[in-house]
């Protein structure tokens, strides 16, 4: 499955970087970027597209080799990443029969014991606040 994004238009290579940098869990230099995969150059060309893009930053800088190098950092959360790419994975599925309840179920069938109890108890806040939220009571069926 290609990770595209439609919210942020990476491309595959971006999408590698920022997987290196939430892997590492600390800002990096474009060194420790790069790798067999990845050529040096290649990484500060990339990384600029990405700045460009607000998905990284500039951290601060730290020496590497006889240099200083500017450290990077994502601005976006792998989280925040992974549920814009569920998101428009499912906004572009073929099946239109296919609902929101319906994935839910899906998921929630492959679960067992305390995590299926402390995703259901996630769901039952989570339906509470939109329906405070949106000044909807309890449905009766």
């Amino acid at each position: 499955m290609e990770k595209r994004t439609k919210k942020y238009q990476l491309t595959p290579r971006e999408v590698d970087i920022l997987y290196v940098m939430w892997k590492a869990g600390k800002p990096l230099v474009a060194s420790e970027i790069a790798g067999e995969e990845l050529a040096l150059a290649t990484v500060h060309t990339t990384l600029k597209r990405m700045m460009k893009k607000n998905v990284v930053e500039v951290e601060g800088f730290a020496k590497s080799g006889n240099v200083f190098a500017r450290c990077y950092q994502p601005t976006v959360s792998l989280m925040e990443f992974e549920l814009a790419a569920f998101s428009d994975a499912y906004k572009s599925m073929t099946c239109r029969d296919i609902t929101v309840t319906d994935l839910i179920k899906a998921y929630l069938d492959g679960l067992e014991g305390d995590t299926l109890l402390e995703e259901l108890d996630g769901l039952e806040r989570f339906i509470k606040e939109k329906r405070k939220e949106n000044g909807m009571g309890k449905r009766i069926d």
